[in-house]
């Protein structure tokens, strides 16, 4: 089901894709990712993997990353990383009971209505009416399921995990389309006025989970 909780990957080609590694500070593990290419890409893509989306799914499992380089060329070391780099962009669903400040008793009743995770709740509870819905059969307020679903928009982004939507949330940053209003700098400097620690990470990381932001649908209803 199509429920716009991640970015479309099928319309981003790897073309857009390597542009984007090319000009972003990549952690060291990854910085590899940058050798030679020009001409990985372009073996790539005459495979036929012309997309984001072709890729990962060229990628996703053990015997098919070792395949791939018998019919490209490219090393199994580098499509590993980059497979890896890939799949940034699609976040995994953050399971409710990670969320800072969710009483035990609502995640379990939110279970069981089926709803266990951040990506349930866009497709059970991203407008008022399916909250309203899901606020009569758990008997939870409505007030903890708009902040839910607040959380849950903003674990969508890169490098957002629970801990890092809580803060965002508790400071006003309370959706992707608040928080692409602001600045990395901003954020940088909220997290760690939070926090009272220097933020683990950088600008050009906080400004690419913003770039995102900007290509992610605004989904839900507030």
């Amino acid at each position: 089901m199509d429920d716009h909780y991640h970015v479309d990957l099928a319309k981003y080609t790897i073309r857009v894709f390597k542009n984007m590694l090319q000009t972003r500070v990549l952690l060291p593990s990854r910085a590899s990712l940058k050798d030679d290419m020009d001409e990985r890409f372009r073996r790539l893509e005459i495979t036929g993997i012309t997309t984001m989306k072709d890729l990962i799914d060229a990628l996703n499992t053990k015997p098919k990353i070792e395949r791939v380089p018998q019919e490209t060329g490219v090393p199994v070391a580098y499509l590993t990383l980059l497979n890896r780099e890939a799949k940034n962009y699609r976040p995994n669903p953050i399971r409710i009971d990670k969320f800072p400040g969710i009483p035990a008793n609502y995640v379990e009743r939110l279970s069981d209505v089926g709803i266990t995770h951040s990506r349930h709740m866009f497709q059970k509870a991203k407008d008022t009416q399916q909250r309203a819905h899901v606020s009569r059969t758990t008997d939870i307020p409505l007030t903890i399921l708009d902040e839910l679903i607040g959380l849950s928009d903003l674990s969508r982004l890169y490098g957002v995990g629970p801990v890092f939507a809580r803060i965002l949330y508790d400071r006003g940053m309370t959706s992707v389309a608040v928080l692409r209003t602001y600045t990395a700098e901003d954020v940088i400097r909220l997290y760690e006025d939070t926090t009272q620690k220097k933020a683990d990470f950088g600008v050009s990381e906080m400004q690419f989970s913003l770039e995102l932001a900007h290509e992610l649908e605004i989904a839900i209803d507030v």
